[in-house]
């Protein structure tokens, strides 16, 4: 094998493992929005939807603020991923 397929492999490698770390990270998060009886823990889902919330307006506003794109810009691509799923109903598939 090359170098060139070796690092190109290493690379590819290092992407799963980040891949899977991320997603036993997310597991644990959510696990984390369940009570002791198994349910939905309701202020820390609204906690988190918050933090989301907060995130995704930080990134907007930084990304306006920076010349990146525009208000208009993002009014636009929102529509057009809100399509992606097939309807138009203001929501992303989780």
């Amino acid at each position: 094998m090359g170098l060139i397929n070796w690092i190109f492999d290493f690379y590819q490698h290092s992407k799963i493992n980040d891949a899977h770390r991320e997603t036993e990270s997310l597991r644990t998060e959510m696990l984390q929005l369940r009570s002791t009886r198994g349910d939905l823990d309701q202020e820390r889902l609204l906690r988190a939807v918050g933090e989301l919330a907060l995130a995704v307006k930080t990134l907007q506003r930084a990304a306006v603020e920076k010349g990146i794109c525009s208000e208009h810009d993002l009014r636009r691509i929102a529509e057009q991923v809100d399509l992606e799923d097939g309807r138009a109903d203001g929501r992303s598939p989780v």
